[in-house]
């Protein structure tokens, strides 16, 4: 048991996409440690008659993540099971204009949303790996706000 959370800790933290719900599911080869993720708040501030200036907290913005890492172009036994670089970027690219889900597990952070690729850039590096940026935003489905049907 001890041995299966040390196991996970050195993991760190992992991330899966799941589209048409869970037809397909996807897991990242490798996350690399420093992922930020962005939860934005609206909010507005304005200068009232006598000079002060209030605050209006708002809404919550859309969340947005942004992955830099790499697809293998070969198998790396400290990988474990992953999938090759051609197989990920087909992914990506054949997906683009649908919503995704996007799980990520880790011991400190749990995400679970509907999703879409704002932005997918890649390029190979010398040593055959490609190195890629994909950009996520929360997607929040129009049908669904406010309970209302559009």
């Amino acid at each position: 048991m001890i041995s299966n959370v040390v196991n996970y800790i050195l993991k760190g933290m992992e991330i899966y996409f799941s589209v048409d719900n869970n037809k397909e599911i996807f897991k990242l080869p490798y996350v690399p440690p420093d992922i930020e993720f962005e939860s934005p708040l609206d909010y507005e501030t304005f200068e009232t008659t006598s000079g002060k200036i209030l605050t209006l907290i708002g809404e919550d913005g859309l969340k947005t993540l942004t992955i830099e890492s790499f697809f293998p172009a070969k198998f790396y036994g400290w990988l474990g099971n992953m999938t090759l670089a051609p197989l990920c970027i087909d992914f990506f690219e054949r997906n683009r204009k649908k919503k995704l889900r996007i799980v990520v597990v880790s011991l400190s952070i749990r995400e679970n949303m509907e999703c879409i690729i704002t932005d997918f850039k890649y390029k190979k590096n010398q040593n055959g790996n490609i190195k890629y940026t994909l950009s996520i935003q929360e997607y929040v489905d129009p049908n669904k706000i406010g309970g209302v049907s559009a």
